[in-house]
């Protein structure tokens, strides 16, 4: 009788061979991705522009230089009106918003300062002087106004910083995105040589699964993607409008934002309403406060009616482990963690459909990939 099982010596190896591969890609992936992040950009630039391409070397008979240049080029303008509108527009009107911002808190401390002073506060302190020392809540006034106060200038404070490290990334950001043009004119041009070069390459079995996995992940990643922006859209639109009859000044900044942040999952448009409405009726503008709460409800309502056909059901994603996947990438990861959970769960709900947990557990467990 044998002192150990070889079978199942044999199923530990390859449950090890397995793990280790799979840990040296993910550390390969987590410490090389500041190296060929511009490269993983260009391939993905260049995937989206395989289409494109393919139209004008087919119906307009482009050579496929000529066609990967045209539609490179007509990429690199959106970027460009992009990019010309936000440093033009949206930073120039965010800086006459932070000084509205200061002018308003020291607007406010001064009134705090006022109304100390004024006989009416004075005459309500006498009243109090039997129960409470006139010092402690001259003291506590104070603490309370400079807390206020110091409040403001840390939002604004952070704001600036913002837009410092924003324009100081730019000429990176230049940088950058030449490195990425280069590379997507590169691998879009040599895009039908690489495909059979890896077609060549990697196993029969392999590239059956690895086409299903792509394309699950572009159905999901994209379609995911795609989607939210719509909605994003849609909602900026609809606060836009909202702030033009409410009269409101910078309204496309205030909406451009409020766009950008309802692409946050778990946060959206209530982070920037709410507060907002709350501060309208403290200065007593009932006018501006009830009418950012009548838009909330007109921009939730609006979005939801459009969710069901934008994201429609080829995104196929279960919503509680979206719900699971994003809690857990939020607690681990932050912000940005969002949308790692959202990655990781697209990934390993692509995998499962093409059934590599399947073949790797039946590796594990038989040695074969296929079932004989």
């Amino acid at each position: 009788m044998p002192i150990f099982n070889v079978t199942l010596v044999h199923r530990i190896f390859r449950a090890a061979w397995v793990a280790i591969v799979l840990a040296a890609a993910i550390a390969l992936f987590y410490y090389g991705f500041p190296i060929i992040y511009p490269f993983l950009v260009a391939w993905l630039l260049a995937y989206m522009m395989n289409p494109v391409v393919r139209f004008l070397e087919r119906s307009w008979k482009f050579p496929r230089w000529l066609a990967v240049t045209a539609s490179l080029l007509l990429f690199a303008a959106i970027i460009a009106c992009a990019v010309f509108v936000f440093a033009t527009k949206i930073i120039a009107e965010s800086w006459h918003i932070m000084g509205i911002v200061q002018e308003q808190i020291v607007e406010w401390k001064d009134m705090l300062i006022d109304y100390y002073q004024s006989a009416e506060f004075q005459s309500l302190l006498m009243e109090l002087n039997n129960t409470l020392s006139s010092v402690d809540i001259q003291s506590s006034l104070s603490k309370y106004t400079s807390t206020i106060a110091g409040a403001g200038t840390t939002i604004v404070t952070y704001l600036f910083m913002f837009l410092k490290s924003t324009i100081l990334f730019l000429p990176k950001f230049a940088v950058i995105t030449v490195i990425i043009m280069v590379a997507t004119f590169l691998i879009s041009k040599q895009w039908n040589q690489i495909a059979a070069r890896g077609a060549a390459i990697i196993p029969a079995q392999v590239h059956a699964s690895f086409g299903v996995v792509v394309r699950d992940l572009q159905n999901a990643i994209f379609g995911y993607i795609k989607g939210h922006i719509i909605l994003s859209t849609i909602t900026a639109i609809v606060f836009f409008i909202g702030l033009l009859i409410l009269g409101v000044q910078y309204a496309f900044t205030i909406a451009i934002i409020g766009g950008i942040v309802d692409l946050i999952p778990l946060i959206g448009i209530p982070a920037i309403i709410v507060p907002w409405a709350v501060f309208a009726y403290f200065e007593g503008n009932i006018f501006l406060g009830t009418g950012l709460l009548i838009l909330w409800p007109v921009i939730l309502v609006t979005r939801h009616a459009f969710e069901p056909k934008v994201y429609g059901s080829s995104i196929g994603l279960n919503p509680l482990m979206l719900l699971i996947f994003l809690f857990a990438g939020l607690k681990l990861f932050g912000v940005i963690g969002i949308f790692v959970g959202i990655i990781a769960l697209v990934v390993l709900t692509a995998l499962q459909k093409a059934n590599v947990f399947r073949d790797v557990w039946r590796y594990v467990m038989t040695g074969k990939f296929q079932s004989e």
